[in-house]
C-alpha cells in the first residue's frame, strides 16, 4: 500500500507543476554523465552527475515536501480518490491470507487427484476401444449389407491407386457397400416409414408395382459416388462405407514363452535351468557358434554354404577350394627347397598364372596364415623361380577352436 501511495504523490507533484526548474539553467539532455572525465582516472564523488542527464534539481524542496504531506493525508483520510491501477502496486504483505484463499469452489485440489504410478501405462479412457474388457469389435461389417468382394484392379491385375511407396490409395475397397440407400442421413436400423408421410394412399393399385421397382434398384450392384475437388474430378469417392473406427491400441506385446521357436520340440530343449551358470554359459555359445544350432533345421548350414558357392561349382573355378588343378613337373622340381623347408604344414595344390601364382592347402593356425605365405613366397623366390603371389587355401576353416585359450567354445 505505501509503494501505491508514493507513486500517486509523484503523480500529483508533477500534475501540481512541482519538480520544475528553479532558477538553474537546464543542460541539454544528451549531456555527460560525468561533468570532468579524463580517460584511464576513475571520477571522483564530486564530479558525478547525480541528475543523469535530466533538466533541473533533483533536491526536494520545503515547498514540494509540504506538498506531498498532504498528499498522503488526503490519501488516508479517502478525500483523494486512487486510481484503479494503482491495485498493481500493492504490497502483497498487506494482503494476509486473502491470497491463499481455499475456499474458493472452482479451484482443484491436489491431494484429489491420486498418485501416478506404472499402471497408469496400461490404463484407457472410457471411450477407447478395449477389447480384453469385452468391448465389441466397431470395425465388423454388418452382415445385412453388401460389401465389395475384392480391392478393384487394373487390366494387368495391379491394384488400382497402389504405389509401392505409399501403399493403396483407392477409397472404393472392401469397405465400400454395394447397392443405394433411401437416406443418407437416417440409418436403416433406426428408420421408421409410419412417421413419414406415405406417397400413397392406401389401397393403390400403383403401390405394389413401386415396390417391387425399389426392391430391384436395391439389388443392383451399384455403388453410389462423388466427386471430391481436392482429390480431382478423375477420384470416385463411395457414398456409403462402413465406418473404419481404427484398430485398437497395443499397449505391450503379447507374453509368450521364451523357449518359443519353430523348429525345436519341447522335449528337446536344452534345459539350461538345471546348468551351473558357468556350464550355461559354455553350453549358449557352443550353440551359438556351432553350424546347425537348436533353433536352426538340420542341415541349414549346409545348404547356405552350398548355395553360396554354386556358381563357382558351376564354373569349376579353383580358388577357394581345396580342388587340385595343375602343376608343371618342372617348376616343382625346381621349388623342392622350399617345399621341403615348409614340410607337412602345407600341400601343393595347382601353379597358376604361367607358373607365377602358386596354390597350397594350409594346415597350420589361421593367424599364422599370412606371415606364412609371405615367407613360402620369400623360400620359392629363393629357389630361382619368379613368384608373383602365393594362396593358401584353407577350405572352410576360419578359426583355430583348439588353440584360442584352450577351450574351442
Amino acid at each position: 500500500m505505501n509503494i501505491s501511495i508514493l507513486i500517486v504523490a509523484l503523480h500529483c507533484c508533477l500534475a501540481d507543476g512541482f519538480f520544475a526548474p528553479q532558477g538553474t539553467i537546464s543542460r541539454p539532455i544528451k549531456s555527460k554523465l560525468f561533468a570532468k572525465k579524463k580517460k584511464g582516472i576513475k571520477p571522483e564523488i564530486d564530479d558525478f552527475d547525480l541528475s543523469g542527464g535530466r533538466p533541473g534539481s533533483i533536491i526536494e524542496s520545503e515547498e514540494e515536501l509540504a506538498r506531498k504531506d498532504e498528499i498522503f493525508k488526503e490519501i488516508k483520510d479517502g478525500t483523494r480518490e486512487m486510481p484503479k491501477w494503482t491495485s498493481e502496486y500493492e504490497d502483497p504483505s498487506t494482503l494476509g491470507d486473502m491470497q491463499y484463499d481455499t475456499d474458493d469452489p472452482d479451484v482443484m485440489d491436489a491431494s484429489t487427484l491420486g498418485v501416478w504410478d506404472i499402471h497408469d501405462l496400461k490404463a484407457k479412457f472410457d471411450y477407447e476401444l478395449d477389447p480384453e474388457k469385452g468391448d465389441p469389435d466397431p470395425n465388423e461389417k454388418d452382415p445385412g449389407l453388401r460389401y465389395v468382394e475384392e480391392n478393384p484392379v487394373d487390366e494387368d491385375g495391379v491394384e488400382i491407386g497402389w504405389e509401392p511407396m505409399r501403399g493403396a490409395s483407392n477409397p472404393i475397397d472392401t469397405r465400400t457397400i454395394v447397392g443405394t440407400t433411401d437416406s443418407y442421413m437416417i440409418d436403416d436400423d433406426t428408420r421408421d416409414d409410419s412417421m413419414l408421410t406415405p406417397s400413397f394412399h392406401p389401397g393403390d393399385i400403383e403401390q405394389p408395382f413401386n415396390d417391387d421397382i425399389e426392391k430391384f434398384r436395391k439389388s443392383l450392384d451399384i455403388i453410389e459416388t462423388y466427386t471430391d475437388p481436392f482429390l480431382g474430378p478423375d477420384v470416385e469417392v463411395p457414398r456409403n462405407v462402413a465406418k473404419w473406427h481404427g484398430l485398437p491400441q497395443r499397449l505391450s506385446y503379447p507374453e509368450k514363452d521364451f523357449t518359443n521357436n519353430r523348429f525345436t520340440k519341447e522335449e528337446d530343449l536344452t534345459d539350461f535351468d538345471s546348468m551351473s551358470p558357468y556350464v550355461a554359459r559354455k553350453t549358449a555359445v557352443q550353440y551359438a557358434r556351432a553350424k546347425n544350432a537348436e533353433w536352426l533345421p538340420e542341415s541349414v548350414s549346409a545348404e547356405y554354404h552350398a548355395k553360396q558357392r554354386a556358381p563357382y561349382e558351376k564354373v569349376g573355378t579353383l580358388m577357394g577350394t581345396l580342388r587340385e588343378g595343375e602343376k608343371d613337373p618342372e617348376i616343382v622340381e625346381l621349388i623342392q627347397p622350399a617345399l621341403k623347408v615348409l614340410g607337412s604344414i602345407v600341400d601343393l595344390l595347382s601353379i597358376e598364372g604361367e607358373g607365377k601364382i602358386f596354390r597350397f592347402h594350409y594346415h597350420g593356425l589361421i593367424k599364422n596364415k599370412y606371415g606364412m605365405s609371405c615367407w613360402a613366397q620369400t623360400l620359392i623366390r629363393d629357389c630361382g623361380v619368379e613368384c608373383n603371389n602365393v594362396v593358401f587355401e584353407t577350405g572352410f576353416r576360419k578359426r583355430d577352436p583348439q588353440y584360442d585359450g584352450g577351450d574351442p567354445w
